[in-house]
């Protein structure tokens, strides 16, 4: 349950289009959250059975199903202290219930440095939740940056290219930038995909083949971020930092 977000192509100031697509879920929580992953789940006497979906490419052909590989995690849930226990590859995290009708409804880390949580819902999809405090984004938030990148705070970066980059409040799915330079400021937002929907597959794959320098091996984890942006302010941005410099 590591939340390192490397993948977050914007840091790159990458200029790709996107539609985008909304997920919900049925718990209301206070605090902000992301949502790492999504998949089929059961219980069973001793596991707790994952199914994240399948999102690959087959005679060149992608191939979606909601059956993939299965993963085991031992489990135990307790209704009588409103608790569930998971082993996962790096360390078990024990969860307190904090819903309705268990063992529906949201649990929670009882570790609060492991800031996790997990949603179970009735049509047998859950989520694993990684809350944040909305203190230091890049730190939280574990963005890869590169040796180049200057900080100026704990939410924004200086580009060697002299663009700034503003790392806000992420929800959800959905992780928000700002670029600028000189009196240009740009908006633009990234959206995790996730194998268990068809949409998010195929948008998935057309990120893939838009990949000039893929090696022409899809694998899902690679292109599993979509991009929302308006390509004519970072066109203006672009003139920006284009301009001589006063």
């Amino acid at each position: 349950m590591k939340k390192v977000w490397s993948f977050l192509p914007l840091l790159s100031f990458a200029l790709v289009a996107c539609t985008e697509s909304a997920i919900s879920t049925s718990e209301t929580i206070e605090e902000r959250y992301i949502i790492t992953d999504i998949m089929a789940y059961e219980f069973t006497d001793s596991n707790l059975v994952q199914n994240p979906g399948k999102c690959v490419e087959e005679d060149g052909k992608l191939v979606w199903s909601k059956d993939g590989k299965q993963i085991l995690s031992p489990a135990s849930l307790n209704k009588k202290t409103d608790s569930l226990r998971i082993v996962f590859s790096d360390g078990i995290v024990r969860f307190a219930y904090e819903g309705d009708s268990f063992p529906i409804g949201l649990f929670r880390s009882t570790e609060p440095e492991k800031n996790i949580g997990a949603i179970f819902e009735k049509n047998g999809t859950m989520q694993y939740l990684v809350y944040y405090k909305n203190e230091c984004l890049i730190d939280e938030l574990d963005l890869a940056l590169k040796p180049e990148d200057k900080r100026i705070d704990c939410n924004t970066i200086l580009r060697d290219n002299g663009t700034y980059v503003k790392v806000l409040p992420p929800d959800g799915s959905i992780f928000k930038f700002e670029f600028s330079a000189g009196n240009v400021t740009c908006s633009a937002e990234t959206r995790t995909l996730y194998p268990y929907y068809e949409q998010d597959c195929k948008d998935a794959y057309n990120e893939f083949q838009k990949d000039t320098s893929s090696t022409k091996v899809f694998e899902f984890k690679k292109y599993r971020t979509k991009t929302t942006l308006d390509s004519t302010c970072f066109g203006d941005l672009a003139v920006e930092l284009a301009a001589p410099k006063k």
